[in-house]
């Protein structure tokens, strides 16, 4: 999952590196309309089109039949119990494809969350540096030492937590890039990234680990080794919003709702029954 991971974010960052000068919106808005066309293909594909346009058409002649005969009780209680077995229809139909769905539309909200969840820190900015040790790692944490370059300054001696396992260090960008922090355990030295950029679009990769689903959720950079003696290594950047007129938004929330509305924005010109 590591090397999946690793390869598909470097077409990721194919994809969005033209993007890196203009506002996050626009490239959101291009990846939901690409996502929703993706979901509505896979729709029509693996649902039963026939079966869910009869389910709707039921439901949609029962409702007429409440609106016709309002003062029929018991043709009342008869469309409403019809209205309620034809939606357990078109929900068993359209269960089939939303399974189909999970798969490609998680691995793409995972790459998007690296671009857009989180923003590289800024110049002056500070924030935490925190490695994870596994339960069979046991030697004493003092040993293990922090070294950055020239552009990230380390403000603070190590936090060392011994009950958790954890050391914390706060750092602070002093010049714009990609730069390489490097953790020495027991003579073996551990790499990560950290980002500072001038507010650029970036990706970031807040965590490398080794377990398989901080491995799916936090892809840009390769795992570490089963063997390894830290359980994760992470970078607290800052959350991003998505500013739409003038509101600031979860970027997660902006993209399903802009996916969902292009999806249907499209489903006739697909012609795909949802």
């Amino acid at each position: 999952m590591g090397y999946f991971n690793f390869y598909l974010s470097h077409l990721f960052d194919l994809l969005l590196s033209p993007f890196k000068t203009v506002a996050p919106l626009w490239p959101l808005l291009i990846f939901s309309l690409v996502t929703g066309i993706i979901m509505l293909i896979i729709f029509r594909y693996t649902s039963n089109q026939k079966g869910i346009k009869e389910a709707k058409d039921k439901i949609r002649a029962y409702l007429y039949e409440i609106r016709l005969f309002k003062d029929d009780l018991g043709i009342q209680l008869s469309a409403q119990k019809n209205i309620l077995i034809h939606n357990f229809r078109y929900m068993r139909h359209a269960l089939k494809p939303m399974l189909f769905m999970i798969v490609p539309v998680v691995l793409i909200l995972v790459q998007l969350e690296g671009w857009f969840g989180n923003r590289p820190l800024k110049l002056g900015e500070s924030t935490i540096v925190s490695v994870n040790f596994s339960e069979d790692y046991n030697n004493d944490l003092s040993g293990v030492t922090l070294q950055t370059d020239e552009g990230i300054l380390v403000e603070t001696p190590p936090l060392r937590i011994p009950t958790e396992r954890e050391i914390n260090w706060r750092v602070r960008a002093n010049h714009i890039g990609e730069h390489v922090i490097r953790f020495n355990v027991s003579g073996t030295t551990f790499k990560k990234s950290l980002i500072v950029s001038d507010g650029q679009l970036t990706r970031v990769s807040r965590m490398i680990a080794s377990g398989f689903w901080d491995n799916l959720l936090y892809p840009g950079e390769q795992p570490l080794a089963k063997n390894s003696p830290m359980n994760k290594i992470e970078v607290d950047y800052p959350s991003r919003s998505i500013e739409i007129l003038g509101w600031h938004i979860h970027w997660l929330v902006a993209f399903l709702i802009l996916s969902i509305a292009f999806g249907f924005a499209f489903k006739g010109l697909l012609k795909v029954e949802i």
